[in-house]
């Protein structure tokens, strides 16, 4: 695989989701924020490349958390093998 793409949107800037992201092995990669992939738009798009040494075969865990959220917040999270 040659990285993995993280898309979490929830397309609102008033409200603040987290997503923290922990590799196969348990380690913590980061914990991102809307401004994390440079653009605060209520979304959050990373690419996790291998040149970083991140990517490793296995189960990857995903945390989202509603770090400000008022009343409910609906998103959608994906993640894609390239």
């Amino acid at each position: 695989m040659n990285f993995l793409e993280v898309d979490l949107n929830w397309g609102d800037t008033s409200d603040s989701l987290t997503l923290t992201i922990y590799t196969p092995s348990g380690s913590k990669l980061g914990t991102y924020r809307d401004s994390s992939d440079g653009s605060t738009n209520g979304r959050i798009h990373l690419n996790i490349d291998p040149s970083q040494g991140y990517v490793q075969q296995g189960t990857w865990k995903f945390n989202v958390y509603g770090e400000s959220v008022s009343g409910t917040e609906d998103y959608t999270f994906n993640v894609y093998q390239h």
